[in-house]
């Protein structure tokens, strides 16, 4: 058994860790109907927060629990995962900070009766699980179920900046706080400056007082698990200094734009959990204001939301602007639509170079390209396991070479076949 995940899960060897998500899948009935008697009874009184949303929940929980001073989860955010660390946390007062992930419909709204949150905190609505869920509006009406057991007196905390989750305002039985970078919201960002290689130094209005962190969090993107984590503590009463002091403490988590120091005095970004499209751009967003000589290795868009081939142009034009060199992990047919957009924009395409499938050539190529100050922004496909590229340029030893990876393993850095 090793300790640490995404979530501050613990995590286990590959078999074990199969029957532990088959267990919570199949035993999400009983765990369930056992929270929903402890949430009326022994944790009545314990304030639960449920952070939902298609991406950035992991950080924002992460961050709550920070400012709080409270542990993260420890079984995860699927199935009867949330339901069972109320089950074993309900019986003290303090608050419970818990992610909830769906994947299919009529997943959420048996979360809601099972951990019955009196706050709600909505990160984003993206078009991951597009299959399984439909369009945005499909995703937002069925993320926004949790509203459905939420308890009197409840909290809906909202990220005002995102159109769908500022929709879901009508479903919820109580108060509504927005946060983000807009003028119109409650909590808000005033100034952000990246605090290179820090991190970021955010202004905040929380309420109408100005509130400075210096967090670990890197780019745009920071500022919104802060923005939540304050607004929840006001919420609670929570300790603004010790708030501020938890948050600053934070470090980034693994596979979510991560920054590493390389033996070779170069910097590795380190983004490989996700590769849904918001996330891409996401983290090109931060790749862009870091000062220095940018390089990605890229590799496959998940779940892809319309046609792969004017996807993958558009991105490679956006990489034309950002990165001096490129190198694609995946199918030589997105390759060459990604190189194509990048031309088309002005790079050469003696620049983009294509590792086929395999982390290990991508390994191989880049040893000849990085040099001392350089920044690598390694994003990827979850199941592509790019995370083995980067731990392997970090000089730990990296035996695995399956291509596509189904573990439910929450990343390669805890895997026993790394």
């Amino acid at each position: 058994m090793t300790g640490g995940s995404g979530t501050g899960a613990t995590t286990f060897s590959p078999p074990v860790q199969r029957l532990r998500r088959f267990g919570l899948q199949r035993g999400w009935p009983v765990i369930g109907a056992a929270s929903r008697l402890a949430r009326a009874t022994l944790a009545r009184r314990k304030p639960v927060i449920a952070v939902v949303g298609s991406y950035g929940k992991t950080t924002t929980t992460a961050a709550i629990a920070a400012a709080l001073g409270l542990p993260r989860p420890r079984f995860g955010n699927a199935f009867a995962g949330p339901a069972l660390d109320l089950l074993l946390r309900g019986a003290s007062r303090k608050p419970l900070a818990l992610e909830v992930g769906i994947g299919r419909k009529g997943q959420m709204i048996r979360h809601a009766r099972a951990i019955r949150p009196d706050i709600v905190v909505v990160t984003s609505i993206g078009t991951e699980h597009a299959r399984s869920l439909g369009d945005q509006e499909g995703i937002r009406e069925e993320k926004a179920r949790i509203f459905a057991g939420m308890r009197s007196g409840g909290v809906a905390f909202l990220n005002g900046d995102d159109p769908h989750v500022r929709a879901m305002a009508r479903h919820v039985p109580g108060v509504v706080v927005t946060f983000g970078f807009g003028a119109d919201n409650d909590v808000r960002l005033l100034d952000r400056q990246l605090d290179w290689p820090y991190g970021t130094r955010l202004e905040i209005d929380r309420f109408g007082e100005r509130v400075t962190v210096r967090t670990r969090l890197l780019g745009r993107i920071a500022a919104y698990p802060v923005l939540a984590a304050l607004a929840v503590a006001h919420r609670l009463g929570h300790d603004r200094r010790e708030a501020v002091a938890g948050l600053e403490r934070l470090e980034p988590t693994p596979g979510r734009l991560r920054l590493t120091r390389l033996p070779q005095g170069n910097w590795l970004l380190g983004d490989e959990h996700k590769g849904n499209l918001e996330t891409i751009h996401a983290a090109l967003d931060v790749l862009e204001e870091i000062p220095a000589r940018r390089l990605v290795v890229m590799g496959e868009i998940h779940e892809p939301p319309g046609s792969v081939g004017p996807l993958y142009r558009a991105l490679g034009a956006r990489l034309a602007g950002i990165a001096t060199h490129v190198v694609m992990v995946g199918s030589r047919k997105s390759f060459l639509s990604l190189r194509s957009g990048a031309r088309q924009a002005g790079l050469s395409p003696e620049v983009f170079t294509h590792a086929g499938r395999e982390w290990r050539k991508a390994f191989d190529i880049l040893t000849g390209l990085l040099q001392p100050e350089d920044v690598l922004l390694v994003k990827g496909r979850d199941r592509q396991r790019l995370m083995r590229l980067s731990l392997a340029l970090t000089g730990r030893p990296v035996s695995c070479g399956l291509v596509d990876c189904a573990l439910p393993m929450p990343g390669c850095h805890v895997c026993p076949r790394l």
